[in-house]
């Protein structure tokens, strides 16, 4: 096992201002540095895969993706890519795409609070066990246990690394890195969940906090 510091940042209003905002050019600055200082940059993102092969302002900055909360991981360098789902869930997410009511990503779906009942009743007959996640607003669906934590994990296996991790996050959704994290961020934009959890708050919104945030990470886990 190869020791490196990990890095892992949630996209929308943490690296962004959220919506199809891109990453300015002096977060993409500073997250450079943490990787020329021989930090491991792992993008722990909502969005699938499909949505980010898009999105140019991600190119060769980050190391690996944690895509759809947990449930898919990417290796650009590698083409490596791992879904963490069964036959059985593929089937019930497909069910529920023919339901009309949610909205489908490559691996799962979101929707919308009124619609959880259904969706769990629809689970009961695919005997799925889920957990439902509320990332501002949106419920995405996931099978229990999995999370971004979850996948970071999966990522540290894979790439044979182990180190102290610092996590920078503004929803629910990025809980479990938070209690897995030796260092953890809230935005000053974060639910108030998450600022609890977090080990330091940024004076700053979204992307200007995550500068902040670097400088403050480099110097904590300097020499």
């Amino acid at each position: 096992m190869k020791s490196s510091k990990i890095f892992a940042a949630d996209l929308d209003e943490t690296l962004t201002h959220g919506g199809e905002s891109r990453i300015e050019e002096d977060v993409k600055k500073a997250l450079l540095k943490l990787r020329n200082n021989g930090w491991l940059l792992v993008l722990a993102t909502g969005r699938d895969k499909p949505y980010l092969m898009k999105r140019e302002d991600i190119e060769n900055i980050f190391d690996a993706w944690i895509m759809e909360g947990g449930l898919s991981i990417y290796i650009p360098s590698q083409n490596i890519y791992k879904v963490f789902v069964t036959s059985q869930w593929i089937s019930f997410i497909e069910s529920l795409r023919k339901t009309g009511f949610v909205k489908p990503k490559e691996n799962t779906v979101t929707l919308r609070r009124e619609n959880i009942e259904e969706v769990k009743r629809i689970a009961e007959k695919f005997q799925i066990d889920v957990s439902f996640r509320d990332n501002k607003g949106t419920i995405m669906l996931l099978p229990k246990g999995v999370n971004k934590a979850y996948a970071l994990h999966k990522l540290m296996e894979i790439l044979g690394v182990d180190g102290p991790i610092a996590v920078v996050g503004d929803s629910e959704i990025d809980l479990e890195l938070f209690e897995e994290a030796d260092f953890s961020v809230a935005v000053a934009n974060a639910e108030d969940q998450i600022k609890a959890k977090a080990d330091y708050v940024t004076r700053g919104a979204d992307g200007e906090g995550v500068v902040e945030a670097v400088e403050l990470i480099l110097e904590k886990f300097s020499g």
